[in-house]
């Protein structure tokens, strides 16, 4: 479409948006919830809106005497044709498609605050030989997820939203699928009413006390118990490090066994029996050491996308950087927790978040206090739960629920078994004998 035919499109829609609220002005606050002033390309239209808005909010009458008494201090009437184009306007009018002409007008907006950016990315990258790639893709990825919102409408009456809740439960029965994701690990799964929940998932323990471990059993476990596609996103490891700890699983070999390649033939085979219980279970790691919550953002709707991800499990918070211009290390952490919640929103899946807690917690069970230095990551999470080893050598571990936002306050015993976690009911926790 050229230039000029977008721009005469925008203009006809402005003027019909226009025209409507001047023939029925109470339509301003329907039209308010989905464009500004600011999303006008004519200003002439745009101080029309505004004007309206204006008396709005002041309490004046919205009629058109006291419109165009407002209208005319402003001089709006000239910047849209003058007085016979206002007329014609009012005559033409659609009143009762205001709402789709203001979605109309928020989309050229958006449209045209895209062409924008992707006119300043191109500028940049041809001017500066050595700009950061990486930062290009994140800021673009950020600027397209923002100018793309495109406001969806969440609000339904009571009568609405339960019909819609009974039809995907009743959809997913006859589907023989279940509104959770079952781990496996009997005692972690009823502690949590059947499964992980959509929504926004957080894991909270000291240093090496299990909480990547657990992370990563939990997407391994619901990739083979659920055969839906996870992803463990390692801010943290390296794909070496997760390696290492994935090739343990099953073994009697131990991690100073593979540093001093010690490991003997039979451990060998046991690392092989590994690998082939891995084959087929879509569970996969990505490992971006330093990446931003719109690059991780980026990723998680491409892996959808690809393989239909149901699960994120990200390792861990405190390492994810947040967007440019927050300079304050709390409200970072706050801004990237608050994206995690959306996101999880957004696109309905389940994104569990490591999270360090504080030194306060060394030694016991952590609290949602623990927390509270951690930004806002107990009022973004639905569900908190928490972690403790009483001797980080035991393999006895406790797993605490400390917020679940439509479930109860549980706890359960878990065992560390060389960097993996099973249930206190699994003997020898076998990944492929659940």
């Amino acid at each position: 479409m050229s230039l000029d035919k977008q721009i005469e499109m925008t203009l006809r829609d402005e003027e019909f948006l226009v025209g409507g609220l001047l023939v029925k002005p109470a339509s301003i606050y329907e039209a308010c919830e989905v464009v500004t002033a600011r999303d006008f390309f004519s200003d002439g239209f745009g101080k029309v809106f505004s004007s309206i808005q204006v008396l709005s909010s002041m309490g004046v009458p919205l009629e058109l005497a006291n419109i165009c008494q407002e209208l005319q201090k402003v001089k709006a009437v000239d910047a849209i044709g003058g007085p016979a184009k206002f007329a014609e306007m009012i005559r033409t009018a659609v009143p009762h498609h205001v709402r789709y002409y203001a979605e109309e007008v928020a989309k050229w907006s958006r449209r045209r605050k895209l062409a924008v950016m992707i006119d300043d990315f191109a500028q940049e990258i041809r001017t500066d030989v050595s700009f950061d790639p990486d930062r290009i893709a994140d800021e673009m990825s950020s600027a397209a997820l923002i100018v793309g919102d495109m406001g969806s409408d969440s609000q339904k009456d009571c009568e609405q939203i339960v019909f819609a809740k009974i039809e995907k439960l009743e959809a997913l029965r006859k589907a023989g699928k279940s509104p959770v994701l079952k781990t496996g690990i009997a005692a972690f799964d009823a502690m949590l009413m059947g499964g992980m929940p959509n929504g926004y998932i957080t894991i909270g323990a000291r240093p090496s006390i299990g909480k990547s471990a657990l992370g990563m059993e939990v997407a391994l476990r619901v990739a083979q118990v659920e055969k839906v596609p996870t992803l463990f996103v390692s801010v943290e490891m390296s794909l070496d490090d997760c390696g290492s700890r994935l090739a343990l699983r099953d073994t009697s070999a131990t991690m100073q066994d593979l540093n001093y390649l010690s490991f003997t033939d039979a451990q060998l085979s046991e690392m092989l029996g590994t690998l082939y219980a891995f084959k087929g279970v879509p569970c996969e790691v990505w490992h971006c050491p330093g990446a931003s919550i719109a690059k991780i953002e980026s990723r998680i709707r491409t892996d959808m996308a690809k393989r239909g991800t149901k699960l994120v499990v990200i390792d861990y918070i405190q390492l994810v950087k947040a967007q440019k211009g927050i300079s304050d290390r709390r409200l970072q952490v706050s801004h990237v927790s608050n994206e995690i919640a959306r996101m999880s929103k957004a696109y309905d899946i389940s994104i569990i978040s490591l999270a360090q807690v504080g030194r306060t917690a060394e030694g016991q069970m952590p609290t949602l206090a623990d927390l509270k230095e951690t930004g806002s990551i107990e009022e973004d999470s639905d569900v908190v739960l928490f972690l403790h080893r009483e001797d980080r050598g035991s393999e006895s571990m406790t797993c605490q629920v400390g917020k679940f936002r439509n479930g109860r306050i549980a706890a359960c015993d878990l065992k560390m078994l060389r960097g993996k976690v099973v249930g206190m009911e699994e003997r020898n926790g076998n990944f492929n004998n659940f």
